[in-house]
């Protein structure tokens, strides 16, 4: 079996489990059921083709060699434990917890699997899987096609719909993907494009969800009045979720601007979380928040699974008397570039910063990171549609990161905010402070675009 080096977007999530021992910082965890008397028989057996069929499932990981470097593979054994656990007798909240629970085990190792999934019976009589799963294999958008394909298998074989197509071999889109890799006028290109930012706008500067008092602390202890970045918490990495809903009238709002200004929603988001983080940092008009990209523009790449999203610092520098509409352009203007670099790795960014500025280690610039995940974990498909479905993503437990914000649609057609974030300096509170301005000032400036951001975080 031929073994091939990391792509980016997986060197980004190994770096984390290498840099800060944990490969909790790297998982992701996901139930999809639906109220109905599944065959357990006939899931176990669409499982076991799923994984045939999406190879990203097989992908195992060699020992690190001298330099730290492992490299991936495609395992062709099939022997795979799909157990059935039974919760039916708890509670919904129970059975999450349960769940939550298997969400934190550590999946860790050399030449093993790297994925667990359980059929699940569950109260209120739903019936499904829970998928454990190591994010350099898959990320959110890899496992909603791997949930509508196993369904898909599944109603196949039950009541004779047509086979799902063939999902895209993994193998091919990873050769391509490291192919571009390997491209030294790209790669020139890309670095470029960061270094000119760079050379632009300086040093960047921490801003903080909790206002000046963490840049301060970390002012203080490195002694250095004049410190850029500040410390990350590598102490105490559990991480809490709190989830807030949006109606889907008010969400239709928000689409509905979007639509008419040709803004996509992720800079929607940006601009309201960049405009709370100035508003709560003295006003301060730099501003960098760690933004992930899915990088899926062809059907190969959406059917491939692996995992494909990475993430890169949308840093602007917008004054208060830029109006919103133009401050979201801004936003949308910087983000796609990045998108035309984004096959560059980001802790090249991270390194040239580092030789510039001479930060400490552990040190970073960004206190928030946004997901905006446009896909429901619904199972798309015509002889389920009508049928009642229980899915909750979970936290992996632990994470480098302050306070990560996944916005993602629900099957209402509202929006559900899902705010991960570090127990060890926040709580609750932080978090629904954030998303309450971050309401205010993404509605106040929707309904009236010709306000200025500081009009804005003075009326909010």
């Amino acid at each position: 079996m031929k073994k091939y080096p990391l792509t980016a977007a997986q060197n980004m999530h190994y770096q984390w489990i290498r840099k800060y021992g944990t490969q909790q910082v790297s998982g992701l965890s996901i139930v999809a059921s639906l109220q109905a008397d599944l065959d357990f028989n006939l899931l176990e057996k669409c499982i076991r083709m799923e994984i045939k069929r999406y190879s990203c499932m097989r992908v195992q990981f060699t020992r690190p060699d001298s330099n730290g470097n492992i490299k991936q593979y495609i395992a062709s054994s099939d022997d795979y434990e799909i157990p059935l656990r039974d919760l039916s007798n708890m509670t919904m909240e129970e059975a999450d917890d349960v769940m939550q629970a298997w969400a934190y085990n550590t999946i860790d190792g050399a030449d093993i699997p790297m994925f667990e999934i359980f059929m699940v019976k569950l109260p209120e009589g739903y019936r499904g899987f829970f998928l454990h799963m190591d994010h350099r294999l898959i990320d959110s958008c890899g496992v909603v096609v791997m949930t509508n394909d196993i369904m898909a298998l599944y109603t196949h074989f039950k009541f004779g719909s047509e086979m799902p197509e063939e999902l895209a071999n993994f193998e091919d889109v990873l050769i391509k993907d490291l192919s571009k890799t390997k491209n030294e006028k790209r790669f020139q290109r890309d670095k470029s494009f960061w270094d000119d930012i760079l050379d632009k706008l300086g040093e960047p500067i921490y801003s903080d969800i909790q206002g000046p008092l963490t840049l301060d602390k970390s002012r203080r202890k490195h002694n250095n009045p004049n410190l850029r970045s500040a410390d990350i918490e590598l102490k105490d990495l559990f991480v809490a979720v709190e989830d807030y809903k949006l109606e889907p009238a008010s969400a239709r709002t928000l689409y509905e601007f979007c639509q008419n200004h040709q803004i996509s929603m992720t800079n929607l988001l940006l601009l309201g979380m960049r405009t709370y983080l100035s508003k709560v940092n003295n006003g301060q008009t730099d501003i960098s928040i760690q933004n992930f990209i899915s990088r899926r523009s062809t059907q190969d790449e959406w059917t491939s699974g692996g995992s494909r999203t990475i993430m890169f610092p949308c840093r602007t520098k917008i004054s208060p008397n830029t109006d919103f509409l133009s401050a979201a352009q801004e936003i949308q203007d910087m983000q796609n570039q990045i998108y035309l670099h984004s096959n560059y790795d980001p802790q090249l960014i991270y390194d040239e910063i580092k030789k510039r500025y001479h930060t400490p280690d552990n040190t970073t610039y960004e206190s928030c990171y946004l997901t905006y995940q446009p896909l429901t974990a619904k199972m798309d498909n015509p002889y389920l549609k009508d049928i009642p479905m229980h899915s909750k993503w979970f936290a992996n437990g632990a994470a480098t990161k302050k306070m990560y914000l996944t916005v993602s649609h629900t099957e209402d057609g509202g929006m559900n905010f899902s705010y991960h974030y570090q127990t060890a300096d926040l709580n609750e509170k932080h978090v629904e402070l954030f998303n309450y301005y971050l309401m205010r000032i993404i509605f106040r400036g929707v309904e009236q675009p010709n306000l200025t951001v500081g009009e804005i975080m003075a009326a909010v």
